[in-house]
């Protein structure tokens, strides 16, 4: 019996301690209520519990002490199984709205999603959610650029201020990024000096600008 106790003890411990910095986040308490409030059940047996053991520290004691300490352990790991899967089926959802969150694993998503309130700190998730970007620089809380880990820097057409949902600002930046390289393209081409065949873009636009400008802007090629 005391084998079994320890057993189901040591899993619903691992489980809590995976799901309890989730659920102390306001943001993912105010966007999953449902599973926050199991959680706090479970949450509220396990912190009586310890506190028991704690009064109690023999665990021969204290696991034959009690005849209905694996009921709640047993009962612990079945809602917190339950718990779990509900976040993979959030998770699921907010990676079918934006699908770039696919690059991320579970902890970095769930990071970003518990601080949504403040982009500033999505920062360290950028690189893998878009390729060579470093950084979206902000001014007085708009994004107006983004920059590149060799520190170019490229400009967005109109400053954008993130608002609600993380998936939701994060599909305008990808908007404004894609409006934000065609309109450098654009001034690249047009920069490009006509008599000549060296394909020097103005000073300051972006290097990458260099490879899509023709080789001879007047033939059109």
């Amino acid at each position: 019996h005391t084998a079994e106790v320890l057993d189901q003890w040591l899993e619903c411990q691992r489980a809590w301690l995976y799901l309890e910095p989730i659920f102390s986040s306001e943001d993912i308490a105010v966007q999953l209520p449902l599973l926050t409030r199991k959680f706090e059940k479970v949450n509220h047996t396990w912190r009586k519990i310890m506190g028991q053991a704690k009064n109690n520290p023999v665990a021969l004691n204290f696991c034959t002490a009690s005849g209905r300490l694996l009921d709640h352990f047993t009962d612990a790991n079945k809602q917190m199984e339950m718990i779990q899967k509900g976040l993979q089926d959030y998770l699921g959802d907010k990676r079918q709205l934006f699908p770039r969150f696919y690059f991320l694993s579970d902890e970095e998503l769930l990071e970003i999603l518990s601080q949504s309130k403040d982009p500033v700190n999505i920062q360290p998730h950028l690189k893998k959610i878009f390729e060579a970007i470093e950084a979206v620089e902000f001014e007085g809380g708009a994004m107006v650029s983004f920059r590149s880990s060799e520190a170019e820097v490229l400009p967005l057409e109109t400053p954008l201020v993130p608002r609600g949902n993380v998936e939701q600002w994060l599909l305008e930046l990808q908007a404004q990024m894609k409006k934000a390289v065609h309109l450098q393209l654009q001034k690249s081409l047009l920069d490009y000096p006509k008599p000549s065949t060296a394909p020097t873009p103005k000073a300051g636009g972006p290097p990458q600008a260099i490879p899509t400008l023709p080789l001879n802007p007047q033939s059109g090629d």
